[in-house]
């Protein structure tokens, strides 16, 4: 027992303890916790831990002395700065509410799903808008029941579908993929085994049943680059004959060594890709029409060209630009970034945050009021015909729900359908659009005050606040301030000039190309006469950087033991990081130390006179907020 109440007692000293302010300035505490949070996260500890703690506190102490001379400036209320607040804000509140729709879980669902390609048939019967949708009903359960007898699926896509294009390929719309279609026919079809049907269900074109008619591993995903001669509907077969003839002319062209995206250019009708060399963007199965990717998906050599075929749109030349593999490891962090990417830009991301909304509304603590929707509606009409009218006691003002902290009024659900509207004289549904207004205002609501239910995301916005604050006062105060002092930076160099000395430098001429070769080239054509470099370089637009002036020698890129010397081109050096290849010209070697000038200390002139101004101001900071540091606290972080 009094081993349990000493090792609660220890439990308890040490949790107030890590709770105790470290150091006051002014009226304001920065707490061991904060302290702790911010030097675990410096990468630059060193070895010495006692030694960086103490290092880490000056410099904490400062950044808040700071930010707080920038919240005492104003500057929070700056328009840049709550701009960048708001996009950082959204950013953040995006990935949260993405990671609680279980973001990652769908993920993984997405991909598994883009492991096989489904063969899709269909019976469709369509139904236009705002028909009736008595008949069509009727005649797709007879399909389904004449399925169920055991009829074939293509003659029963073939004998009920209404629209030409089903009937004539017996229900076939090919391979489909993971984001080929809507969530919603996704899940029924993935959800379908091999030879097996589903039951009828409507969607704003009518009603389907579809099969799974067969299953395939995935082909991956195709670039290609097309030249199409179309063919409008309903043309003649001597329409069909010339289009073809002229797909076959191209064709020939191409094969002679005309250039593909010259003639895309200038022949393809496809306006979407024939001002860009006829290019078309990446897709995988199911973006296009079958006969359209057959022909892509044959294509396996980067530039193989297929020959002319014809598809309901005309006749094609397709070139291929790029062929890849379908991904097969989920755990790559690449692949994962792709998918998620794809997950959050599809329609199957929005219905997972509407199923996140009722747990939304129970955390905001979402409360209806009493009223009588019928008068709230009749209240929206006067507002929409701008009568502003009272219906039976309910006004602008009356609240029709309420979060935690904020009421909404009638007149806020009238904008709303007044905004939803969009000017249309067309009656809407004003029980769906409260309903949807709900969500609405639920969503906004939750990321405004997200900082209440998510320690995280408050920690992530203090912090872009205060750096982006950080910034400002530093501009204002040191670095604008000492850039602008032309007579405070003449005088500091004056007297300091002892401290700015050329070491062994040279004026030189420094060149980088993107390949080996090229810098070969180029240093083979300036030993022809280096006075043209600007010329020579120039010829070669951004494969090519150059740049002249004096530079220490150290701060050449050069092999080991270069033997400096005037007029020397210095042997081409690798960067490892881009592998492009660097070299330099000795244009004048000064291998004694000499005084720089002001403009060419001028840098460094800055950097030091920047340090002055921000130590003068950091003083009569800590003049305005006295610094005191708890040290029993700071003495008890191990």
């Amino acid at each position: 027992m009094k081993k349990f109440a000493l090792a609660f007692l220890s439990i308890t000293m040490t949790t107030a303890l890590f709770s105790q302010t470290l150091f006051n300035y002014g009226k304001q505490t920065v707490s061991k916790e904060e302290f702790l949070t911010a030097f675990n996260k410096n990468p630059n500890t060193g070895t010495d831990r006692k030694a960086s703690l103490k290092e880490y506190l000056d410099l904490y102490t400062n950044f808040k002395l700071k930010v707080q001379a920038a919240y005492d400036d104003g500057l929070e209320k700056d328009a840049t700065q709550q701009y960048e607040l708001q996009n950082f804000r959204r950013q953040i509140a995006d990935n949260i509410i993405n990671e609680q729709a279980n973001v990652k879980e769908m993920v993984k669902e997405a991909f598994a799903r883009s492991q096989k390609e489904i063969l899709l048939a269909q019976v469709f019967i369509e139904v236009p808008t705002d028909s009736d949708t008595t008949e069509a009903y009727k005649k797709i359960q007879e399909a389904y029941n004449e399925l169920k007898a055991g009829k074939k699926f293509e003659a029963i896509a073939q004998q009920f579908s209404s629209d030409a294009s089903t009937q004539q390929n017996k229900g076939d719309l090919g391979y489909i993929t993971a984001f080929s279609l809507s969530y919603r026919l996704e899940n029924i079809i993935y959800s379908l085994p091999v030879n097996n049907y589903s039951a009828p269900f409507k969607t704003k074109l009518g009603y389907h049943i579809f099969k799974n008619a067969g299953e395939r591993k995935p082909l991956g995903s195709r670039k290609v680059a097309q030249i199409m001669i179309a063919v409008p509907p309903n043309s003649s077969a001597a329409e069909i004959a010339i289009a073809e003839k002229k797909a076959d002319s191209v064709y020939n062209l191409i094969l002679k060594g005309e250039p593909f995206g010259r003639l895309a250019a200038l022949l393809s009708n496809d306006l979407s890709s024939n001002n860009n060399n006829g290019e078309l963007p990446e897709f995988t199965t199911g973006t296009y029409s079958p006969d359209f990717e057959n022909a892509a998906f044959d294509l396996s050599k980067t530039g193989q060209l297929s020959k002319p075929f014809q598809t309901a749109f005309g006749f094609h030349m397709l070139k291929l630009i790029e062929a890849n593999e379908a991904p097969k490891d989920i755990n790559d962090p690449t692949t994962f970034a792709i998918v998620q990417e794809k997950v959050v830009k599809d329609n199957r991301m929005e219905q997972a945050k509407k199923n996140l909304i009722s747990k939304t509304l129970a955390t905001i603590k979402y409360k209806p009021a009493v009223y009588k929707e019928n008068d709230l509606f009749t209240y929206v009409d006067s507002a929409q015909e701008k009568k502003e009218i009272i219906v039976k006691g309910l006004s602008a003002k009356t609240v029709i729900f309420s979060f935690t902290k904020q009421n909404v009024k009638a007149e806020d659900f009238a904008n709303y359908v007044m905004s939803a509207r969009n000017g249309s004289e067309e009656p809407v549904n004003y029980k769906s659009l409260l309903n949807q207004y709900v969500n609405v205002a639920a969503d906004e609501y939750y990321r405004n005050h997200m900082e209440d239910y998510n320690v995280d995301f408050a920690k992530q916005v203090k912090e872009f606040k205060d750096a982006n604050l950080l910034f400002a006062i530093m501009e204002k105060k040191v670095w604008g301030k000492a850039n602008g002092d032309s007579t405070g930076l003449q005088q500091y160099y004056t007297a300091h000039k002892e401290k700015y000395q050329w070491p062994a430098s040279a004026d030189a001429l420094i060149i980088t190309a993107n390949n080996e070769q090229l810098a070969d080239t180029l240093q083979m054509k300036m030993k022809q006469g280096v006075g043209n470099w600007r010329a020579i370089t120039s010829k070669y637009d951004t494969d090519v950087i150059a740049d002249s002036g004096r530079y220490e020698l150290s701060q050449l890129p050069v092999v080991d033991r270069t033997n400096f010397s005037n007029g020397l081109f210095t042997a081409p050096v690798k960067n490892e990081n881009d592998g492009s290849y660097t070299f330099n010209y000795i244009f004048n070697l000064y291998k004694e130390p000499s005084q720089r000038s002001f403009e060419d200390a001028r840098g460094m002139v800055i950097s030091d006179y920047q340090q002055i101004l921000e130590d003068k101001w950091i003083a009569e900071l800590k003049k305005k907020y006295p610094v005191v540091v708890n040290q029993t606290v700071f003495q008890s972080i191990k």
